[in-house]
Formats: C-alpha cells, structure tokens, sequence
C-alpha cells in the first residue's frame, strides 16, 4: 500500500474500505480518509439505527482489513 493519498492502491483498498462498511445494517453513508500510519471512517448512521448498534460492527468488520501497525479510528460524520 503506498501513503500517498492520491495513489491509485490507495483509493481502490478505500473503495473496497466504503463498499463493505455500506453493506452493513444502519449504515445510511461512509467516508474513508487513508493519512500515513492511519485510517480514518465517518459514518452516517441510518436513522431506524443508533450509532451504540453501528459504530462497533463497523469496528469490527475494519478490524480484518488492517495493514501492520496501522491506527483506525471509527466515527460519526457529521451533518452538513
């Protein structure tokens, strides 16, 4: 995997990041940043879930798709 944002390794392992978490029950939205060391996901929870209910199934479905010694950090996109 390369670090840099842009790569093309990098947007496809994000794609296939946002293509498994969307299949997830409550997930209504998912944004993947990928940053030197780290993964970050936003998800916007569907309102018939609660995020208490979704965030740890996203945890646990990315807990499989880490790399070494990467840090992943789960979270609620706020609202624009």
């Amino acid at each position: 995997m390369s670090d840099e944002p842009n790569s093309p390794a990098a947007s496809r392992r994000a794609r296939r990041i946002e293509e498994a978490v969307l299949e997830l029950d409550g997930v209504a939205a998912v944004r993947v940043w990928e940053l030197p060391g780290r993964v970050e996901i936003g998800v916007r929870v569907a309102p018939s879930s609660t995020p208490a209910d979704v965030l740890p199934r996203v945890t646990e479905l990315t807990g499989a798709m880490r790399e070494g010694d990467e840090a992943w950090e789960v979270g609620l996109l706020a609202e624009a």
